[in-house]
């Protein structure tokens, strides 16, 4: 018995070519180019950090804005971006830092998406 490929069945988006890294919103999943997210990091003591100016060593994970702050703690997304790293996620405190500070890119603040 022969299996029909699935032909169209996921939308690609449409991001401008050459226009740089992609990376997904671990909130909403959506994919964006790398500089209009807002990059996090398991900062030195265990905790999630925003990282606005894109150093921090380790592994990054990366968010829309404020508003998608909420799904990614509903979805359980920090365990997994961060493979198991991430320490204790204190939703108040990285809201309040996504929200303050200029942001690079695109990302003001906001819910993003």
């Amino acid at each position: 018995m022969r299996l029909k490929a699935r032909s169209g069945s996921r939308r690609k988006e449409e991001l401008p070519a050459n226009a740089g890294p992609v990376r997904s919103c671990i909130g909403c999943g959506a994919r964006r180019i790398q500089q209009e997210l807002t990059r996090l990091v398991v900062g030195p003591e265990g905790a999630v950090v925003v990282d606005r100016a894109r150093r921090l060593p380790g592994r990054g994970a990366y968010l829309c804005g404020a508003g998608c702050l909420a799904a990614a703690v509903k979805r359980k997304a920090f365990g997994r971006a961060f493979r198991g790293k991430a320490g204790a996620v204190d939703p108040s405190a990285l809201g309040q830092a996504l929200e303050s500070g200029p942001a690079r890119g695109g990302a003001a603040g906001g819910s993003g998406c």
